[in-house]
């Protein structure tokens, strides 16, 4: 055969494939210009149907009740129903997990803690901070000491000579076999050289319940959430780990006053999975802030003695990745 008619047909043949190749590779340049185009309209017009909160713990906790403030005032900025799903067990685990299997779009978000913070270590947890959006801190709330009003202990300084004495003869309830409040805990502990057993519960709630109740000697709890109890006699705060005494309680010490130095607040707020459009992450940043500045939000803060703490994404992130540094520090220092 002629080498010329060969090159012709190898050159036609070669032309062939090359423009095929592009041919489809322009089809799937336009496909993801289309989805791009579409995702974009759909962040743009977010939310367009009802949005799930998550809970990590049982109904009537704080980070519950926290939920439920939002979910309403949310509904409220967002022009949309804002529901609160409580899913508790392993600390929070199951909550994170379940998140991080729904679609990145905004649709499921999830009430979060500092106890996050505490979570990325444990052997049972498969995600990374990495693996979550941040979307805004809205909340930083001091711990107490909570104990049932029949205890004799009248005063933090009784307290801790009493545990002095009698080494894990106390048993202290709180949220989660490992959490924010029990880190703090365990921090005073060690500051006041005392030891004490912990007893964990699903959350705040639970804990609440049972020191009311006299089920255990103490709670290591948030004071804002216990102002029932107290008002109906059954517990009183003997100290609280603020910088300076709280509006609500007058007569309650703080920690550092009484010569331990722990002042730790709680923080809660608002987080997604990962890859969640930046424009829904600004519009709830937004709507959350917004929600904050209402007087509906003030009141509530006011109700459950916390302080405004608003951070926006980025500030919210830096302040996790600190947390953890501290926490993961803290739970290695005393084998937790």
């Amino acid at each position: 055969m002629n080498s010329n008619v060969v090159t012709a047909r190898w050159f036609i043949h070669e032309s062939s494939r090359r423009l095929g190749r592009l041919l489809n590779a322009l089809g799937l340049l336009a496909l993801s210009i289309s989805a791009g185009a579409w995702g974009t309209a759909a962040a743009a017009e977010y939310p367009t149907r009802p949005v799930t909160i998550l809970v990590w713990s049982q109904p009537g906790s704080p980070v519950d009740i926290y939920a439920r403030v939002m979910a309403k005032l949310l509904a409220e900025q967002l022009g949309q129903n804002v529901v609160v799903d409580n899913r508790p067990g392993a600390d929070g685990i199951i909550m994170v997990d379940y998140l991080l299997k729904r679609p990145a779009d905004g649709y499921t978000i999830a009430a979060n803690t500092l106890t996050l913070a505490t979570l990325f270590s444990e052997p049972q947890a498969n995600f990374k901070p990495d693996d979550l959006q941040l979307i805004a801190r809205s909340q930083i709330d001091p711990f107490g000491l909570v104990v049932p009003a029949s205890i004799p202990f009248k005063t933090i300084e009784e307290f801790v000579g009493y545990a002095r004495k009698k080494p894990n003869y106390i048993n202290v309830g709180g949220p989660f076999q490992m959490s924010a409040h029990r880190v703090t805990w365990e921090v005073f502990s060690e500051i006041a050289g005392i030891k004490t057993n912990w007893v964990p519960y699903k959350g705040g709630g639970p804990a609440l319940i049972a020191v009311a109740g006299g089920q255990v000697d103490a709670a290591a709890t948030n004071p804002g959430n216990v102002k029932p109890y107290i008002a109906a006699g059954k517990v009183r705060v003997l100290a609280v780990s603020s910088e300076r005494r709280l509006e609500d309680f007058p007569d309650v010490p703080t920690y550092k006053e009484r010569g331990w130095d722990v002042v730790r607040y709680q923080w809660r707020g608002i987080m997604a999975k990962a890859g969640i459009p930046k424009t829904i992450v600004d519009r709830l940043a937004a709507a959350i802030q917004k929600s904050q500045q209402t007087e509906e939000w003030k009141k509530y803060l006011r109700q459950v003695t916390q302080l405004d703490g608003f951070q926006g994404p980025v500030e919210y992130r830096a302040q996790l990745m600190k947390d953890i540094r501290e926490i993961e520090a803290v739970k290695k220092k005393l084998g937790l």
